[in-house]
């Protein structure tokens, strides 16, 4: 079954930033803004009201103080919600690629084995993580999130991204001021230049923290969900990544 891309266009609010560190910010935050049509480059949307945000931080964070709000968002500016176990397995092979200048996953996999030994939970799960990794990628360059030949270096930029989202809804369910609430914004997007490249490495690493977490190899909701935006943001010419430098 072919499932068509999720999204509903590209919104800008006039009010909003378009250029420097706070646009920056919110665009590393826009994938989630243009599946759902809401501004990218804003905390507030018009359409949401506080009980709308304090209803989804609770179902989806379980967040329903101003202090488990603080104590999320921290957490996803660490990179320690998706991101240390996969950012492990992907670091692994590119100490690999620089000794050796490729990779095959059979020796991908063997300095997964051998790392794995001395980390908490269950190694196999480290180690299959190299298959599921190489199949999504293969996926992405198959549907242009990835260029040919293209990996994905680091999946901290999901994290880095849903804390944007995160400030949005704190904000606007009363659990931050607009401060704070933009200063998690900044500092997701100077986090996210620390990471990545470009706008299309960053989009590559936040889509497959996504998958991982959840689409678990069905290519369905949750990757459409996610190469839509993607799509949508490399090629239109409001959007912020084709007018905004990422570095």
């Amino acid at each position: 079954m072919v499932v068509c891309d999720h999204v509903e266009g590209l919104v800008a609010t006039p009010a909003g930033p378009f250029y420097g560190p706070l646009a920056h910010g919110f665009a590393c935050g826009a994938h989630l803004p243009v599946h759902v049509s809401s501004p990218w480059n804003a905390l507030g949307d018009p359409v949401r009201d506080f009980d709308d945000d304090r209803l989804a931080l609770a179902d989806s964070w379980g967040i329903t103080t101003p202090q488990g709000w603080r104590r999320q968002a921290d957490h996803l500016l660490a990179g320690l919600d998706v991101g240390p176990e996969i950012d492990a397995v992907l670091g692994l092979r590119r100490r690999l690629r620089q000794r050796t200048g490729t990779v095959d996953p059979t020796a991908w996999r063997a300095a997964v084995r051998d790392w794995a030994v001395g980390q908490p939970g269950d190694p196999r799960e480290l180690v299959d993580l190299v298959g599921v990794i190489t199949r999504y990628e293969a996926r992405f360059r198959a549907d242009g999130v990835l260029p040919p030949g293209g990996v994905v270096n680091s999946v901290l930029g999901y994290d880095y991204g849903r804390a944007v989202s995160l400030a949005r809804r704190g904000h606007g369910g009363g659990f931050c001021d607009h401060t704070a609430a933009e200063a998690v914004v900044l500092a997701a997007g100077a986090l996210c230049r620390r990471a990545y490249t470009s706008w299309a490495d960053f989009s590559a690493g936040y889509a497959l923290g996504r998958v991982i977490r959840f689409d678990r190899e069905e290519y369905g909701h949750m990757y459409v969900s996610v190469r839509g935006p993607h799509r949508l943001l490399m090629t239109e010419r409001s959007s912020p990544w084709v007018h905004l430098p990422f570095s």
